[in-house]
């Protein structure tokens, strides 16, 4: 019994054993914020390019916005689009610098538009505004562990490079 008391033989695999579960949920975890930052980024990048986007047109169709959202969805890659809601809305400023909501278009699912969180800066009388806004649910493969999807919200106002209202026609 004493030599097998005193038998360190087997002591490394043990502790190994043991400390094991706990390096793979370091490793995995990290694994997994990195790629939920590398989201948001995106998702945010996927905003300004959007907004950038469509701030370079003096007026737009319907398919013309729609091929802005193609677009922008590229930057998502590698990542699905499984989750992403996208929304641009045409602002006008009028005169006493109140803005009101001259069309939105938008894919997917975003909660309704709230121009009263226009930074007062941007109010400038008999100007105009386009605000870009996204909604990325980012889901990872560990879901079942964690509580709930990640959930990225994005919003950009920009001002159309021809200082006036961009026009939808159709």
């Amino acid at each position: 019994m004493r030599r097998f008391i005193g038998d360190k033989r087997g002591v490394a695999v043990v502790e190994f054993a043991l400390i094991l579960p706990i390096l793979l949920l370091l490793y995995f975890g990290m694994v997994e914020t990195s790629q939920a930052v590398l989201a948001n980024r995106r998702a945010g990048y996927l905003t300004t390019a959007v907004g950038d986007l469509l701030t370079q047109q003096a007026q737009v169709r319907s398919a013309d916005v729609e091929d802005i959202f193609d677009a922008g969805t590229a930057v998502l890659t590698p990542f699905t689009t499984d989750g992403l809601s996208i929304r641009v809305t045409s602002i006008e400023i009028d005169a006493n610098g109140v803005a009101t909501e001259k069309w939105t278009q938008d894919r997917g699912t975003i909660d309704p538009a709230d121009l009263s969180d226009i930074d007062p800066k941007l109010l400038e009388p008999n100007s105009a505004l386009v605000r870009a806004e996204t909604v990325y649910v980012f889901r990872t493969p560990f879901q079942k562990v964690l509580p709930q999807a990640f959930t990225f919200k994005h919003k950009m106002d920009l001002r159309p490079r021809t200082g006036v209202a961009i026009p939808l026609i159709d």
